[in-house]
């Protein structure tokens, strides 16, 4: 035992400590007593071995490990990172939902479960109380949703003020029992009747606020046909009021505090936000349409119609719209200095609205045909307009072509007789204005590569010539007429010596 060698690496106590444990509760002099010193350095001599491994081996089991701990640490592996989810999980559990607390199964939607789901606040400091949800209390919330429908059927049954502050009391009551149970379909039907009562006592900016919020926390409710009504009748109210923004309403529930009439109208823009194919939303578009056309916004109006046209095809707005757009964009057109667009809707609305609507289009034939004309005759303006400026600047080809326009599209107007005098004027002139001084461009050398060998015959300044020269409509020949190139009369001179 004495002349025991010791492993390398390990100290007495470790040895003493690993003898113990691999030979049993006998320990180490009874084990020296039995197996000798003999056993203790050879089992030495293995452990350090495996402990220590050399040559190729070792180097195999090096890179084994550090391959390991690569894919470990990886970003596709969760064993290191469990904190980084990918984006196919979370779109699978936003579409699939989860179990809350109570084993509910929610589908999460609406604002506070995209806040929730986006939230940056660790999990553990949401249960401090303002960072997280508040705890439920069912028993509470049932109660005070009894509370509120009590105050809610007196509010009913009263009449003046009572009625309003009963409604008042029932909305605070609903409020109260929403809070108390959230996410939940008591919290649904709270929201509503906290709406409702507000309605009622014609307290309307509380009452939009709370349609509002119902629809952001229950995109699905089932309240959406009733709510787009309701907030379809405030935004109305609202919208007979064209006060001006800096007028403060201070005594007026009924109405915001400021700027009543886009009030409604931004009640109509988000309802049709947040229900685009209700059953309303035709009628918002057209009242919102209808609201820009008493405004004098003529181009907003004409917007709201197209899409009211484009959109809600069956619509029974759909000839009203047509009318009134074409109306708007006759309206929009600033003159023919400016784009000629509005007369092109125009145009094109009117047209297609004698071609769909032929009963309804008959009923209204004079303002209709008042604005066919209307439109003729702009566009006639437009053409002469160019034909002058061409004119002015004796470029007489280019105000014949114009000209010519007028002549064959819109003869009916007063520019054809006007476009028929610029013709006249311009026959035998140049086509295109001589340039002043221009004697003085064959003193310098001129910069074409290539210049004409030969002048222009008499028969090419004739065709160039011709191009600014208007035949003028031959009067009708007479066939009795024998000096006639038409005439049919054959006299002697004309007849030619038949050969026999």
């Amino acid at each position: 035992a004495g002349g025991a060698v010791k492993p390398i690496g390990f100290s007495d106590r470790a040895l003493r400590a690993k003898s113990t444990c691999d030979l049993g509760p006998e320990g180490p002099s009874r084990a020296k007593a039995r197996h000798g010193a003999g056993h203790v350095e050879s089992l030495g001599t293995a452990i350090a071995d495996a402990r220590f491994p050399r040559g190729p081996q070792a180097l195999t089991r090096l890179a084994v490990l550090a391959l390991v701990l690569v894919v470990l640490t990886s970003p596709g592996c969760k064993i290191f990172s469990p904190w980084q989810e990918d984006e196919y999980s979370r779109a699978k559990n936003s579409i699939e939902g989860y179990e809350d607390k109570e084993g509910n199964w929610i589908r999460p939607e609406g604002s506070r479960a995209d806040k929730a789901m986006n939230s940056d606040v660790p999990k553990i400091l949401r249960k401090i109380p303002g960072l997280g949800e508040r705890k439920v209390d069912k028993e509470l919330a049932r109660a005070k949703l009894q509370e509120a429908n009590g105050f809610y059927q007196a509010g009913t049954n009263a009449q003046g003020q009572e009625r309003k502050e009963l409604l008042r009391k029932a909305a605070a009551s609903y409020i109260e029992a929403g809070k108390n149970w959230a996410s939940s379909s008591l919290e649904q039907d709270a929201h509503y009747m906290a709406a409702e009562s507000y309605f009622f006592a014609e307290d309307y900016p509380k009452a939009e606020d709370y349609y509002v919020k119902l629809i952001k926390e229950y995109p699905r409710t089932r309240y959406q046909d009733r709510v787009d009504q309701r907030r379809m009748e405030i935004g109305n109210y609202w919208l007979q009021f064209p006060d001006k923004f800096y007028n403060v309403n201070w005594t007026d529930k009924t109405r915001p505090w400021n700027d009543t009439q886009n009030h409604g109208k931004r009640v109509l823009e988000k309802m049709l936000l947040d229900s685009p194919t209700g059953r309303l939303a035709d009628d918002a578009t057209m009242d919102i349409a209808n609201t820009e056309f008493k405004r004098e916004n003529w181009t907003e109006a004409l917007d709201r119609y197209r899409d009211l046209i484009s959109v809600y095809t069956d619509s029974p707005h759909q000839f009203d719209a047509h009318f009134l757009g074409a109306k708007s964009a006759l309206l929009a057109y600033q003159g023919p200095q400016y784009s000629s667009e509005p007369l092109e809707q125009a145009d094109k609305l009117l047209k297609q609205m004698v071609r769909q609507f032929q009963k309804q289009s008959s009923e209204r034939k004079e303002p209709i045909a008042e604005m066919l004309a209307e439109v003729q005759y702009r566009q006639a303006e437009r053409l002469y307009e160019e034909a002058t400026y061409r004119n002015n600047k004796q470029e007489y080809a280019a105000a014949i072509v114009y000209c010519d326009r007028i002549l064959d599209n819109y003869p009916d107007t007063p520019y054809a007789q006007k476009a028929q005098e610029i013709i006249d004027n311009a026959e035998g002139k140049p086509s295109v204005p001589t340039p002043y001084m221009h004697w003085m461009t064959y003193v310098f050398p001129t910069r074409d590569k290539v210049t004409p060998l030969l002048k222009p015959t008499e028969e090419e300044a004739a065709e160039r010539q011709s191009l600014i020269t208007r035949n003028r409509p031959k009067s009708p020949s007479n066939p009795l007429d024998p000096t006639s190139g038409d005439s049919q009369v054959r006299t002697a001179g004309s007849v030619e010596p038949v050969k026999r």
